[in-house]
């Protein structure tokens, strides 16, 4: 175990240096969206722009142009017969009804010759005409509805990217894919983007990626000869990336070296207020790995400004919270492509096996040399396994050991010391509450082993940029619970006086508690704990659970903002207090199931502080950080508790005297 955490420790080192290193994040707006809003602004364009980067707007993102947005930024001009009919006269041809007329706008030719190009490369050149008329060449679409052809997407514009380049922003490409896709159709939309400077970054749009699904090869070759980093839009549920085909394969291609961008839904972003939406943006940043942020921009202005400005004062608050934590803007950083040493990983494998074989001889009475061969045959197996596969599956196994071991191990160390300090007499108030830290301390400092174990075996990009994620995360919550549990019966005697340290005891034991009489009220306290039971496991893990009520927003809120990371309620509020409870219960004789209940929920918070570096995505000093303010603030709260609970027990003393004396 020694061994396997000072591997450990040396990796999850080289991994906050790895985190440390990427702090540049990349702020992004919609190009087309600002340039409608800026139309109902009184300030002027240009001022717009330079308000949009005083905010911390680095990066424009450019979409795949339609024949509507060019005609209403005013590039050119959409004409149906109607109009050709009344303003309009044509040389050397008919009107014809229902065909779309595209005509250039003076000054902007460009943008013309660019949607022919693109027309013409979609439809084919037969489907594209061309037409002389008073207004010069038109181009005539015919065979599909009006809304058809002025929706259509069309292509990436190479005039709007070197517009953005020319302002002083970088450029986010998110160009669409194409049906019954070809190499040249990859191609094409990269040509648009040859030599124009600071393209940082490509977010495919739609439910597939350009080339997918025969040619991603390509597109990963017009990717690596730019330079140009692969991003996935973080998922609704905050878990892996949105779903689009050839996304996966194309991350795999690449080490999973891809950016991370998060971004809020318009229809969400209505329901929430700035302030809300620049806190969502700085606390995905820092617990998350986001390094690009694309904000949305408010459809209606609050507090007396207008849309514009609305946007520009929350993207600004979000700059400045993450300035204040070290992050730089600019280009965005991708995590490079990392797998920690192999052996060093074998190394720390074989220490988590160690801490399983340790905690389980505490659970399940071994012999030395019992012991031994467990853990050789263990590890052995485990290692040729690693060797066979990739290792991903046999470390998520042990990583899934340690996430229940530690805490497990942590608890019934603490109990096995309690029973050897265990007197006839209790001990004083005050050392009893000394006694109650220290314990705390000791607990958290034996769970941080598998912290560490969990941290390093699993600390490569795959994990960071969640391709692959931790699995069982309801596991560590219940099990350590469970196995506690049984832990305590076999050393004290809770259950009829009798402690189940046998094979017989606890066979009686299940037979006795299968046919005990039961009252009424049994049932409204099973059913209480299992409201318990169903926050407790449904508010933890990876994915959205029981929703989080407003005053607990609030104080999340509130310690986000204050400290360097937000501890878990369950660790501070709930686990680390009842642990210290529970310390000074036994100490000073207090009922054997009181002492019980407070031991349980003490595993909480013990458990909590180690599961939480089973969220990869999470820097590690960050975990490191929140485990630390929990039990700083737990270890604050449980002296309160205690001194409460003394104030209580003073008053109730005080009262039955006071009865005793009145008679």
């Amino acid at each position: 175990m020694a061994i396997g955490l000072l591997t450990a420790l040396f990796l999850v080192y080289q991994r906050d240096r790895i985190e440390e290193a990427q702090n540049h994040i990349e702020n992004i707006v919609d190009y087309d969206a600002v340039l409608r809003a800026s139309a109902f602004e009184k300030r002027s364009t240009h001022d717009a722009f330079k308000a949009l980067k005083a905010s911390g707007v680095t990066a424009f993102a450019i979409y795949d142009r339609t024949l509507e947005k060019a005609n209403d930024a005013g590039e050119i001009q959409l004409l149906n017969a109607q109009d050709l009919s009344t303003n309009v006269q044509l040389y050397g041809a008919n009107y014809k009804a229902g065909a779309l007329y595209v005509a250039s706008v003076p000054g902007k030719e460009g943008y013309f010759k660019e949607i022919r190009e693109d027309l013409v490369h979609r439809l084919g050149a037969d489907k594209v005409g061309l037409v002389n008329s008073s207004r010069g060449l038109l181009l005539e679409l015919t065979g599909a509805p009006y809304e058809a052809f002025s929706t259509m997407k069309l292509s990436i514009s190479r005039l709007q990217a070197q517009e953005v380049s020319n302002r002083g922003f970088n450029v986010i490409v998110r160009p669409t894919n194409f049906k019954n896709v070809t190499p040249e159709d990859t191609r094409y939309v990269f040509s648009r983007i040859n030599d124009i400077p600071n393209v940082t970054g490509i977010v495919f749009t739609g439910k597939e990626i350009l080339g997918a699904p025969k040619y991603l090869d390509e597109t990963l070759k017009e990717l690596n000869s730019r330079n140009i980093p692969l991003i996935g839009i973080e998922a609704v549920n905050q878990l892996q990336y949105d779903p689009q085909a050839g996304f996966n394969e194309l991350a795999a291609m690449k080490g999973y070296s891809v950016g991370r961008l998060y971004t809020i839904a318009k229809d969400e972003l209505k329901k929430i207020t700035p302030e809300e939406a620049s806190q969502r943006y700085y606390i995905s940043d820092i617990e998350r790995n986001i390094r690009f942020n694309l904000f949305p921009l408010y459809e209606d202005g609050q507090n007396n400004t207008t849309s514009l400005q609305t946007t520009i004062n929350y993207i600004a608050e979000s700059r400045d919270k993450l300035a204040e934590k070290g992050f730089e803007f600019g280009r965005g950083d991708v995590y490079p492509s990392y797998n920690p040493n192999p052996l060093l990983v074998v190394v720390t494998m074989v220490g988590s096996i160690a801490l399983f074989v340790f905690v389980l001889q505490m659970l399940v009475a071994m012999r030395t040399h019992k012991q031994l061969v467990l853990f050789f045959a263990l590890s052995l197996a485990s290692i040729v396994v690693y060797i066979i596969t990739s290792g991903t599956m046999i470390t998520l196994l042990w990583a899934l050991s340690a996430a229940v071991m530690a805490p497990v191990g942590a608890m019934i160390m603490v109990m096995d010391h309690w029973k050897s300090i265990a007197s006839d007499t209790p001990v004083g108030p005050w050392r009893a509450t000394g006694y109650a830290l220290m314990y705390l301390v000791g607990a958290a400092l034996f769970a941080a082993v598998g912290a560490m174990f969990i941290a390093s075996m699993l600390g490569n990009t795959r994990f960071f940029m969640e391709f692959a994620i931790f699995r069982g995360v309801k596991l560590t919550f219940v099990l350590p619970i469970v196995l506690v549990a049984i832990a305590y019966l076999q050393r004290f005697p809770l259950w009829k006086g009798r402690m189940l340290n046998s094979k017989e005891e606890a066979i009686n034991f299940v037979k006795e508690f299968l046919t005990m009489d039961v009252r009424f009220y049994v049932f409204l306290v099973v059913g209480a704990l299992a409201t318990v039971g169903y926050v407790f496991v449904g508010r933890s893990g990876h994915t959205a659970g029981v929703p989080v009520p407003a005053a607990e927003l609030m104080l999340r809120r509130f310690l986000e903002n204050t400290l360097y990371a937000r501890p878990r309620e369950k660790e501070f509020i709930i686990g680390h207090p009842a642990f210290m409870l529970a310390t000074f219960a036994f100490l000073r004789k207090w009922p054997l199931v009181i002492h019980f209940i407070l031991t349980i929920a003490g595993v909480i918070g013990i458990a909590s502080m180690v599961e939480t570096f089973c969220h990869l995505r999470t820097p590690v000093m960050m975990s490191i950080m929140r485990g630390v303010d929990g039990l700083w603030i737990g270890a604050i709260l449980g002296v309160v508790a205690i001194l409460a609970a003394r104030f209580l027990i003073y008053v109730a003393q005080w009262y039955q005297q006071r009865e005793v004396n009145h008679e």
